[in-house]
């Protein structure tokens, strides 16, 4: 089983900035490298967009992860919002019915129950990294750096464990 996991953004694209300094590209690739970890300890084959702090294209990581055959797709992000009091996690796909769909509820069910935050839900969203790959795949939100408590737990080795942990869990029950 071949699993495509991609740090969104980095380089000269940081994302979100939180309220307490954070980067959401720091976060994202620590949080997808730990999930790497996990998944390959339990066999599954994996390749990354960005192993480092580095600028990749919408269209060069859906161009990735197409040309190496990826059953699925997990875009890991975290979110933001000009009301600091919105914290949750929440999960996007591509399109509604789909397997992507269900693999975007089972991952984001799994992410919540191990980190207990808000559930915000799964939505259909028309994103590049969705829209142009050929498999499965989900844009994950881990929770909003805008928000103080969170971007706090965002900032913390323990949580972005607790994160991969999730994410990880999700893919298992999905997969197996």
């Amino acid at each position: 089983m071949k699993i495509f996991i991609d740090p969104g953004h980095g380089g000269s694209n940081p994302g979100a900035i939180g309220v307490n300094g954070v980067a959401e590209a720091e976060v994202n690739l620590d949080v997808s490298l730990r999930l790497g970890e996990l998944l390959a300890g339990r066999g599954y084959d994996i390749e990354y967009s960005r192993v480092a702090n580095n600028a990749v294209s919408l269209q060069g990581r859906a161009d990735m992860a197409n040309a190496w055959g990826a059953d699925y797709y997990v875009s890991i992000h975290c979110n933001s919002n000009p009301d600091p009091s919105i914290g949750g996690t929440e999960t996007f796909y591509y399109r509604e019915g789909t397997t992507a769909q269900r693999f975007a509820e089972t991952v984001n069910t799994a992410l919540v129950n191990q980190i207990n935050l808000r559930n915000i839900g799964t939505f259909a969203r028309n994103l590049a990294v969705l829209r142009l790959t050929k498999m499965p795949a989900i844009l994950v939100e881990l929770a909003f750096l805008s928000n103080p408590s969170e971007a706090y737990l965002l900032s913390t080795s323990e949580f972005r464990q607790n994160c991969a942990v999730g994410i990880f869990n999700g893919i298992v029950q999905f997969t197996s």
